[in-house]
């Protein structure tokens, strides 16, 4: 029978290296300083030896884990999958270790049970990416009160501690684009109502087209998938609502809706011009590239888990960290030739007309 090997110690990988155990603690924690030249030979005897340190003797030594809970909804999305890039990047450059648990729908109620349950995990704290209101968002932070908590999506002003992006200032951005353009007839696609997010962006919508003395032609509801943004702009062609641009609540939407416009022989941006926020991978190579708004989702991410990490170490970060958006232009917005509204669109609106008058007088 071979003979099992011993596992590498620490004094181990110091004595290989020429150093200290002390020092060889601060590499392997990333806590004090040490000169690159050193950190680089402690990380070659590391390797050479395939030293695995205790994390667990390291945890009951110091009654932390060395871990951070990160309670997100669906990672299928591209901001969630960014945010867990970000935060999985900086927590690993700072020696911890990330947990993630999918909160399955809006709600307090299934934001605690997903906190809980990283709790269970003994993680040191807990970034939250779920829509939560000021009230639900205080309430979770009274029941893990024992647990630092940074919070990702909840409206601007809440009184806990928050790592945002400017969600309004990405939409005002947005609308503005397509006014300055002279666009004057707007609908909008959102997401879903229960969302906080959504609320910024929405209203900012809103608030902008409100300042030009107009207001949106239509507003429509999406899940943030493809196809809810496919059925809402077929919903919104078969209402007869005049419209030259659409507002869409994200790229994955956006995507949807150019689907729908192309299915009706409707040129983006000649006859409709759509813009979308987020930014995706693939905004730049749909068929036309798509204007958006960009958030550096994984930079959201490394500053979160910093405002984590202060608040893990004892210190007093500001109790908002806000990231703000970019306007990316692309090919899919225009300005409105003259006269362009006066052909598809009228015909749609004649047509409702029509439909509407054969439906009473049949009646």
């Amino acid at each position: 029978m071979a003979k099992q090997e011993t596992a590498s110690t620490l004094a181990d990988v110091a004595a290989l290296a020429g150093v200290s155990q002390q020092t060889v603690s601060r590499v392997v924690n990333n806590k004090g300083p040490v000169a690159a030249r050193t950190r680089l030979r402690v990380g070659e005897a590391i390797g050479q030896l395939n030293y695995v340190p205790n994390r667990l003797a390291q945890g009951l030594a110091s009654r932390r884990t060395h871990s951070i809970g990160f309670a997100t909804n669906d990672i299928a999305l591209h901001a969630p999958s960014q945010l867990t890039s970000g935060i999985e990047r900086a927590a690993r450059e700072a020696g911890y270790s990330l947990v993630v648990s999918i909160v399955p729908r809006y709600g307090l109620g299934n934001v605690t049970q997903t906190v809980r349950t990283l709790k269970e995990r003994q993680v040191d704290g807990v970034l939250i990416n779920a829509s939560l209101g000021q009230a639900d968002a205080a309430e979770v932070r009274r029941r893990f009160a024992d647990v630092p908590c940074v919070f990702m999506d909840v409206p601007p002003g809440t009184a806990v501690d928050a790592a945002l992006l400017d969600q309004r200032e990405g939409a005002v951005l947005a609308a503005r684009h397509l006014l300055d353009l002279g666009h004057t007839h707007v609908a909008c696609i959102h997401g879903p109502q229960d969302a906080v997010a959504e609320h910024s962006r929405l209203q900012g919508w809103r608030d902008v087209v409100e300042t030009r003395g107009l207001t949106l032609v239509a507003e429509h509801e999406g899940n943030w998938s493809p196809s809810s943004g496919y059925a809402a702009t077929v919903a919104l062609l078969a209402s007869g609502v005049a419209f030259t641009a659409l507002l869409v609540g994200n790229d994955q939407m956006a995507v949807g809706a150019l689907r729908a416009l192309w299915e009706r022989g409707l040129r983006v941006p000649d006859d409709v011009s759509v813009i979308g926020y987020d930014d995706t991978a693939e905004s730049a190579l749909l068929i036309p590239p798509l204007t958006t708004v960009r958030q550096d989702f994984p930079a959201l991410g490394q500053r979160a888990f910093e405002h984590l990490k202060l608040l893990l170490d004892g210190s007093s970060p500001p109790p908002l960290t806000l990231t703000q958006p970019e306007l990316v232009l692309r090919s899919s917005t225009a300005a409105p030739p003259p006269g362009r509204r006066s052909g598809w669109q009228e015909a749609l609106e004649t047509l409702r007309v029509h439909l509407q008058a054969a439906s009473t007088t049949s009646s």
